[in-house]
């Protein structure tokens, strides 16, 4: 092969890496976007669930009401999933 052909070669891989490399980039900008998205929920929920456990004993006794508990569920699971 003659050097041209070499230089074609290498200039062909090395456009497809940027190409690649600027995928990679795209998605690592994508997910630190998310989980800055998820850690601002976490941490506008964290004072919910707080209210939540402490209010719920008192409050799932005097009223018949079981969207509170199931809500107490959900916002455990989600703060557990994010945490896993």
């Amino acid at each position: 092969m003659s050097n041209q052909s070499y230089a074609s070669t290498y200039r062909t891989a090395m456009e497809a890496a940027k190409v690649e490399l600027e995928a990679l980039f795209e998605d690592a900008k994508r997910l630190r976007n998310r989980m800055e998205q998820i850690d601002s929920a976490i941490i506008a929920l964290k004072p919910l669930a707080g209210l939540a456990g402490e209010g719920l004993e008192s409050q799932s006794s005097n009223s018949q009401d079981a969207g509170f508990g199931s809500m107490k569920q959900q916002i455990d699971s989600v703060l557990g999933m994010a945490f896993a």
